[in-house]
């Protein structure tokens, strides 16, 4: 009886071990179906891809919001270190500068006539960036009409910044 309870157990045994093996290997083989042995992982989800923002772009856009003209003038000063391709940026330091030379000049006229060639220089830097090509932001409108405004303030330009006395002449003629 011995004997039989052994083999009954070794049967059952087996029959086990059979279940766990054709488990194992269900389990197993597909994994193991596709090219190239073990599955690879999944690729990772695709990073969303980020507009890179061009150097001085913003700096420019908070100069153009801010109220005050002196922190105006400060950020289109920064926008133009950040980046000296940036013709919008020369334009408007130009523009600021070239229209606030006749109120300084009436108070101070070596430092209005400082502001006023820094602004003409400005202008001169924006309209050899327009001839380059090298418009940013503005649609062709906006360089329209730019270009027009920097064609009549650098009228006689090389003239005008050639000597002191006639930068002040110049600057007369925009301030009275």
């Amino acid at each position: 009886m011995n004997n039989l309870f052994a083999r009954v157990h070794v049967d059952a045994c087996l029959r086990l071990l059979r279940v766990w093996v054709l488990v194992l290997l269900s389990v197993a083989a597909p994994a193991g179906c596709g090219k190239g042995g073990s599955p690879k992982a999944p690729a990772p989800a695709a990073q969303p891809v980020q507009r890179a923002e061009i150097a001085g772009v913003a700096i420019y856009r908070r100069a153009l919001a801010a109220q005050d003209s002196e922190e105006a003038l400060r950020l289109l000063e920064q926008a133009t270190r950040a980046n000296p391709h940036l013709a919008e940026a020369w334009y408007d330091l130009g523009r600021r500068k070239v229209k606030l030379a006749p109120e300084i000049v009436k108070t101070n006229e070596l430092q209005g006539m400082q502001v006023f060639r820094e602004g003409l220089e400005a202008e001169k830097e924006a309209l050899r960036l327009l001839d380059a090509g090298n418009v940013t932001i503005w649609g062709a409108d906006e360089e329209e009409q730019a270009r027009a405004v920097l064609t009549t303030d650098l009228a006689n330009v090389d003239e005008a910044l050639a000597e002191q006395d006639s930068l002040l002449r110049a600057l007369r003629v925009r301030t009275y």
